[in-house]
């Protein structure tokens, strides 16, 4: 019996989606690897997402679906516009 991969994602509650990106990184953990992908809200704090991988993974691996993971989710946090006008 194989250990099926999978990716469980906690996203900051107060990210956005980049929906494009997060089909994309559905698509490329399915077709690529028979892992599945689960995004949970995060229930406390904590500054960017933060994946947690079940099953076998690569080191390879792992480093290149945190691209894909960036791509998908974003803040404008860092964006202060109580300095502007």
């Amino acid at each position: 019996m194989t250990n099926r991969p999978g990716l469980l994602l906690h996203v900051p509650g107060d990210w956005d989606v980049v929906p494009d990106a997060l089909i994309e990184l559905r698509r490329h953990l399915s077709d690529e690897y028979g892992a599945t992908l689960e995004v949970r809200p995060a229930t406390g704090y904590i500054a960017t997402p933060m994946p947690q991988y079940t099953g076998e993974w690569s080191h390879i691996v792992v480093n290149e679906i945190r691209s894909l993971i960036h791509a998908a989710f974003f803040t404008l946090d860092w964006l202060d516009l109580e300095d502007v006008g």
